[in-house]
């Protein structure tokens, strides 16, 4: 009985490419969790334009290629790590060793946090920037309401070597002295540079690899929604691809992440509007869309791209909110700006924080719709660059602090 292909037999994986379009030869892959794909190389052909008179058409010769597509996601922890970068074209900042601190004794008060010694190194408390979320953590005193708590560094105090300034909004328990307390966070944002992957399936029923390279992130895609997994998807446009009954990819495969899948219900926690937790508002659903405005670069000679070229950074989204305030009505109709800040987390504490820190509301519409219906707001919006900070390492577009083991 012949053999045919399975979707229940694929497998994703990638390698990070340091040549544009050429997979390592060294290294190893890593198999990828997705819950679907699109990834397809597409050959543009033109016809033949002779005149003949027994009315057929006798050639059709290929004259481009593209190899584009997508991945959707369910929003998991540091599974898509080097996606998220490709797509803000930067990397993650790790505070201490992979984004976990070295060890301190911590004196907590409302608004501080004291270390009774300095930490050194990339564990320095100075490393924090205003305004980075972090994740502290107690071993020497686990049943401490702080061990485990997401934190926020005040955005107008920068930290000492000893001591952190907290968000008023994110106060901290008193407690005297807690050993072995550490600091989980690194810090993504928008950069300038690009990184490309060769991306590839394997059928294994049949054995065989579809192999696409060159493959740059152009678009990211996060969709959070009450009663929902936290859903997503990357889009790619690359090189080309090439298909074979070996893999293309060297070395073994790394295995994916195992850590568990994010949702809304539980796993996204008060969303902030303006630097503040909303108090009056409720969010049903909220969108993320990171666009870098790709395009294909081609050249005589080449069937395929030679190169993609990078453009203008754009980041919008929208939300729907139960109406029940008309603040944010009235910021759309006065042209005033904003800021969002909501995080994704796993059962274990392990996510982002998402702060966009200069919010533009470009439409906001509130409908009656039906009858016995509830009444919601429906915003769209776009990240723009914080230019009026006077850091420069703030002004930026969007943040994403990764906080968790």
């Amino acid at each position: 009985m012949p053999t045919t292909a399975s979707s229940s037999r694929v497998q994703l994986a990638y390698i990070k490419e340091t040549t544009f379009g050429v997979t390592p030869g060294a290294g190893n892959g890593t198999k990828l969790r997705v819950t679907g794909e699109s990834l397809n190389f597409d050959i543009t052909k033109d016809t033949s334009k002779e005149i003949r008179d027994d009315r057929q058409v006798n050639s059709a010769v290929p004259t481009g290629a593209q190899a584009t597509g997508g991945l959707p996601i369910h929003m998991q922890y540091r599974e898509y790590d080097p996606f998220m970068e490709a797509a803000l074209q930067s990397t993650f900042a790790a505070y201490g060793t992979n984004g976990v601190g070295g060890t301190f004794t911590a004196a907590m008060a409302a608004g501080t946090i004291t270390a009774s010694a300095a930490p050194t190194g990339n564990s320095a408390f100075t490393t924090l920037q205003r305004g980075q979320w972090f994740r502290f953590v107690t071993t020497g005193t686990p049943s401490d309401p702080n061990n485990g708590k997401l934190f926020r560094v005040s955005t107008t105090v920068s930290p000492t070597s000893t001591v952190i300034t907290l968000d008023p909004s994110t106060p901290a328990t008193v407690a005297a002295s807690l050993t072995n307390s550490l600091l989980q966070t690194s810090r993504l944002t928008n950069g300038v540079t690009q990184s490309s992957f060769t991306l590839e399936k394997s059928f294994a029923d049949i054995v065989q690899f579809l192999t696409y390279r060159g493959m740059n992130v152009s678009k990211m895609s996060l969709q959070f929604a009450s009663e929902s997994l936290t859903n997503g998807s990357f889009d790619f446009m690359g090189k080309d691809a090439i298909i074979a009954g070996a893999t293309a990819l060297p070395g073994t495969l790394a295995a994916s992440q195992t850590y568990d899948i994010h949702n809304a219900a539980t796993g996204v926690g008060q969303v902030w509007e303006g630097g503040a937790p909303l108090t009056s508002t409720y969010i049903k659903s909220l969108s993320l869309d990171v666009d870098n405005s790709l395009r294909a670069k081609t050249a005589i000679g080449t069937l395929g791209s030679v190169d993609i070229g990078t453009g203008t950074l754009k980041v919008t989204g929208s939300f729907e909110a139960y109406f029940a305030s008309a603040a944010l009505y009235q910021k759309f109709l006065a042209d005033t700006s904003t800021q969002l800040t909501w995080s994704s987390l796993d059962a274990a504490g392990n996510g982002y924080v998402f702060t966009l820190p200069n919010v533009d509301i470009s439409k906001a519409t509130i409908t009656a719709g039906g009858m016995d219906q509830d009444v919601m707001v429906q915003i769209d919006f776009q990240a723009l660059a914080d230019l009026t900070n006077a850091t420069a390492a703030l002004q930026k577009t969007i943040f994403i602090d990764r906080v968790g083991v």
